[in-house]
C-alpha cells in the first residue's frame, strides 16, 4: 500500500509537520508568508510556541 501525502488541517490547509507536496511560498492562517522545498517538512511557528500553523499554497515555484 503506498503512502499518501494529503492536508491534515482544516479548509484543506497543511499542517505543521507535514510534508511539503509542492515547492513555492505557503500563506499561514496569521497572513506569514515563507517559502518552503518540496519533501521539506513544515516547521512549527516562530514566536508562537506550542501553536500548530496550517498554511495553504500561496505561489508555486515553476521549473
Amino acid at each position: 500500500m503506498s503512502k499518501r501525502n494529503w492536508p491534515k488541517g482544516p479548509n484543506g490547509e497543511w499542517k505543521t509537520g507535514q510534508r511539503v507536496p509542492i515547492t513555492g511560498s505557503y500563506e499561514d492562517q496569521h497572513g506569514v508568508t515563507t517559502f518552503h522545498e518540496k519533501g521539506a517538512t513544515f516547521p512549527p511557528c516562530i514566536d508562537r510556541k506550542g501553536e500548530c500553523a496550517y498554511r495553504t499554497l500561496s505561489q508555486a515555484m515553476t521549473a
